[in-house]
């Protein structure tokens, strides 16, 4: 699933720093969307309405589905079942066959599946917001789906009163444990709310200013982690380019770190650090390794490009990937030593990506604004 698991941690199996491309396919669209793999099958969605399944080790086509709209959001599997979004549906789709065994199409007028959905205890999550102009504006909610018949089993608005606007742009994290949902909320709310689980209930709000004068949507989805004193935090960055790192129990603010004019990218959490990226107004980007507990910054890597992509953790490596995948220009991933921040290596894609990618140990996988879908091997140096 999108982060790699319901915490959406970013954190990914032990494997070789050292990527080698070992095939490419071009899904005839740009790819916004991160790939998912499970059983030897790596799946895609791309903005050409379709989502592809292909065996890793070839590039061979295994299925294609046909969606309804553009899938922009990255698919999630469980128990034999892929569930992915298009703008306007979601879809339970059989994982080695294609079968659609169901498909609900989106219920606010306008609304879309930005979101990456989560399963958990029997629930497909995952938020409704606008389109990208806010015209119209539409009702920000969760909605939670049965996963076995599609039917909605609960549905939270963000805002009083069933307002409009308050979007959930970003993909919900999961506390299975304690059975809590936490979602970042867009204007005007800009925050982060932990819902019940099971029945959507608002169990706490915190919100990233007091008044919206500006755009400063919490767009990017929020991490949730445990400390070694087993307590869990929620950790989330949003467009006034601040990283919160709240109190999971209450969303108290913990600490907080101004890195740059905006935060577009999900946070990596690893052993005790957090692995974040925050833009500039001059269309650069820095990539910044933090202590967990307290804030303070272990090392900092200045990145050439705008970056919207998420970074993934595995072991002592860090992936990187970089360019702004809304337009033209080149782009790739950097392999970034995580005690450091030095570059251990550059794997240009000649293409911007939004796509965060998706680890084994041996394999790394990732889409691209060119319409390529990436394959590259993971070994050692």
């Amino acid at each position: 699933m999108f982060r790699g698991n319901i915490t959406r941690s970013g954190s990914a199996p032990i494997g070789g720093s050292k990527l080698s491309l070992a095939w490419s396919y071009c899904t005839g669209a740009p790819i916004s969307s991160s790939p998912v793999v499970h059983a030897g099958i790596v799946y895609i969605g791309s903005l050409d309405d379709t989502l592809t399944a292909l065996d890793i080790h070839m590039g061979k086509i295994v299925w294609q589905v046909q969606g309804s709209a553009n899938f922009y959001s990255t698919p999630v599997i469980q128990d034999g079942v892929v569930y992915a979004a298009t703008l306007d549906g979601l879809y339970a789709i059989d994982a080695k066959t294609g079968f659609v065994h169901w498909h609900i199409p989106i219920e606010a007028n306008g609304g879309r599946f930005w979101s990456s959905p989560v399963v958990a205890q029997g629930l497909v999550v995952i938020g409704i917001a606008a389109s990208f102009s806010e015209k119209p504006a539409v009702a920000g909610r969760i909605l939670a789906f049965d996963a076995k018949t599609g039917k909605v089993r609960w549905r939270t608005y963000t805002l009083a009163k069933k307002a409009a606007k308050g979007g959930v742009w970003s993909s919900p994290a999961i506390d299975k444990t304690r059975g809590t949902v936490y979602v970042a909320t867009g204007d005007p709310d800009d925050g982060v709310q932990a819902l019940s689980l099971r029945d959507g209930h608002l169990l706490w709000h915190w919100r990233s200013v007091t008044r919206d004068v500006s755009d400063t949507d919490v767009g990017a989805g929020p991490l949730l982690y445990t400390d070694r004193q087993n307590k869990r935090h929620v950790v989330v960055g949003g467009k006034n380019g601040v990283i919160y790192n709240l109190d999971a129990a209450n969303g108290k603010v913990l600490w907080q770190m101004h890195i740059g004019d905006a935060i577009f990218s999900s946070p990596a959490f690893s052993n005790g650090v957090l692995y974040t990226v925050g833009t500039f107004l001059n269309r650069r980007a820095i990539s910044i390794a933090l202590d967990a507990q307290t804030g303070s910054i272990h090392w900092k890597h200045p990145i050439p490009t705008m970056i919207y992509a998420s970074p993934v953790i595995s072991g002592q490596t860090l992936y990187q990937p970089t360019g702004n995948g809304f337009g033209p220009g080149g782009g790739g991933i950097e392999v970034i030593n995580a005690k450091d921040g030095q570059v251990l290596q550059n794997m240009d894609i000649h293409s911007t990506s939004n796509s965060s990618p998706a680890l084994l140990s041996s394999w790394l996988f990732i889409g691209a604004q060119n319409g390529n879908l990436y394959a590259f091997t993971r070994s050692s140096p």
